[in-house]
């Protein structure tokens, strides 16, 4: 670089800025090796040369004017005006690498000038060799078009972060059609590199459909038996409090009865006897608790001595001890159907219960094994438990309500059909979830990205080098992914934490797209090197970007 090209000298030198003082701000403009570099004042990369090989890279961030005095020998006092620009640093060149930061800091009186395409080219990590695409040009270098390698940018953890409307899905697309372009232009197959998306707001329909697979939420089902206890936190958002030991309480129960380890009809009436005999409580609902139990079920006998319960909580005499016959018959009837007496039942339930596993293969089997956990409590005296678990039903309700014949259909080709959208076999696969609510989205791309990882993991241990790598887009994230620390309901994000920490080294990547980068788990988004950032206003997003990104200033 000819000093004649410098536009101005260091003044002051600072640990977190420089002003340099520009001579003439006409003669900032200058062509270098044929290529023309204008100053375009605020953002404009300039460049100090310590050695031939050890370059200091600042950004302006501010630009003024001061006045300066004349020599005193003037008739009249006088003034003369100088520009100044303010820049911080960004890193350093030495050789060909480029670091973030400074280990050490220009002295005054260093000729500044603008940086080169060749630096920014290094300053972007780009080597000749890589395969690269482009976003479009930079703002303070119209001229100048960075590309961005392949590998760098794709393997790592990324975040697209702006304001609505300011672009995220747009850039989003852009990026998945280069990824396309260059498929077919260098002949590289996308199917090793699967990107996952999931859609929210169906913006991703012009990709190439020969490399998509779309997958309808209506078209398939996924087996409730696959879930893990995080799986159902995510579906069910229990309090922590007492929703969450009910719930796993339950599931554990519904194993049982649908292995045949246990059977419904014998526990409702051993819960009948053990309330009719321990529960002290108003005497007319415990009657009808009771009678309900027994509703339904076939006892010989058992009609005509309950017409003898009367409504005060005791049996009629009239020459027979009704009351022995009641416990005799529910007794047998118990004996009967489990093998085990009245007096072994809470040893082997519990024993049963111990080593159940949290696994159900309906929704209707679920809420009649919680039912069950409701009716064990109650006889413990806790009378208040089905209201504590009201919001708890009510999700579950809600479920089978809108998912029963959908997402959790036991049609075998549904299931089939979601089988075969795990295999991947195209370069994008996308979900259309549009029409799921936050908490949906969270267990679907939970439980997916589960899936995967742990797939990845089981080819890692086989192969020391991934034939295949994922690439998961969370299209608003911050619905989801979020930190939610003043929720009661439990949100386990311990899936997407761990592939924040540890994805990488198994080929799975995170790709973050939001609007609100302060409600997003700070765990994930601490994890993510890549930043494509968008028009933020917000302060508490503001606030997070500088926490979350060491090398950017308050000025970008």
């Amino acid at each position: 670089m000819m000093n004649q090209n410098s536009i101005g000298v260091i003044s002051k030198v600072f640990a977190d800025k420089i002003v340099i003082e520009i001579p003439d701000t006409t003669k900032v403009d200058y062509n270098f090796w044929g290529d023309f570099y204008m100053c375009d004042g605020i953002n404009t990369f300039i460049t100090i040369y310590k050695s031939r090989y050890e370059k200091f890279i600042y950004q302006v961030v501010s630009l003024y004017e001061q006045e300066k005095a004349f020599i005193h020998d003037e008739e009249m006092s006088k003034f003369f005006g100088k520009a100044y620009f303010e820049a911080i640093p960004i890193g350093e060149i030495q050789g060909d690498e480029f670091e973030f930061g400074l280990s050490r800091f220009p002295m005054i009186g260093d000729d500044i000038f603008l940086t080169i395409n060749q630096d920014i080219n290094t300053i972007l990590q780009l080597n000749g060799d890589d395969i690269s695409i482009t976003l479009g040009a930079m703002a303070t270098h119209n001229n100048y078009i960075p590309r961005f390698s392949i590998d760098k940018l794709f393997t790592n953890h990324m975040s697209i972060l702006g304001n609505t409307g300011s672009g995220k899905s747009t850039t989003v697309r852009k990026l998945l059609h280069e990824i396309v372009y260059l498929s077919q232009k260098e002949k590289i197959s996308i199917e090793n590199v699967n990107f996952v998306i999931f859609d929210v707001h169906d913006e991703y329909e012009s990709l190439a459909e020969e490399f998509v697979n779309k997958v309808e939420m209506e078209d398939i089902s996924i087996p409730l038996e696959t879930l893990t206890m995080e799986d159902w936190i995510n579906l069910v958002q229990p309090s922590s409090a007492v929703q969450l030991p009910i719930l796993m309480q339950g599931l554990r129960m519904a194993y049982l009865i649908e292995h045949g380890d246990l059977e419904y009809e014998w526990i409702r009436v051993f819960c009948a006897l053990e309330l009719y005999n321990n529960v002290q409580t108003e005497a007319v609902a415990k009657r009808a608790k009771i009678i309900g139990l027994l509703n339904g079920i076939q006892i010989e006998g058992i009609g005509e001595i309950l017409k003898q319960y009367t409504q005060y909580g005791n049996f009629e005499s009239r020459g027979a001890n009704f009351e022995a016959q009641f416990k005799e018959k529910l007794e047998g009837f118990i004996l009967g159907k489990s093998t085990y007496t009245y007096n072994e039942c809470w040893v082997k339930i519990e024993e049963l219960m111990n080593t159940a596993e949290c696994s159900v293969k309906t929704l209707n089997s679920l809420i009649t094994g919680i039912d069950i956990i409701f009716l064990f409590e109650e006889m413990k005296g806790n009378a208040q438990v089905r209201s504590y678990c009201s919001t708890l039903m009510s999700r579950i309700d809600n479920l089978v309500a809108t998912y029963s014949q959908t997402l959790f259909d036991i049609c075998t080709t549904k299931k089939k059909k979601f089988q075969e959208a795990l295999e991947f076999k195209k370069g994008f696969t996308i979900f259309k979830c549009s029409d799921m609510d936050d908490s949906d989205l969270l267990f679907l791309t939970g439980y997916i990205l589960r899936l995967v990882y742990a797939k990845q993991k089981e080819e890692r241990q086989k192969n020391s080098i991934l034939n295949r790598l994922f690439h998961f887009i969370f299209d608003e994230a911050h619905k989801y992914i979020s930190e939610n620390g003043h929720s009661e309901n439990i949100r386990s994000l311990k899936i997407f934490e761990q592939i924040a920490k540890e994805g990488r080294k198994f080929g799975v990547f995170m790709i973050l797209a939001s609007q609100r980068p302060g409600e997003l788990s700070k765990t994930v988004l601490s994890q993510c090197n890549n930043f494509i950032l968008h028009r933020i206003r917000n302060n508490v997003d503001i606030d997070q970007m500088r926490k979350s990104i060491p090398y950017i200033s308050d000025s970008q």
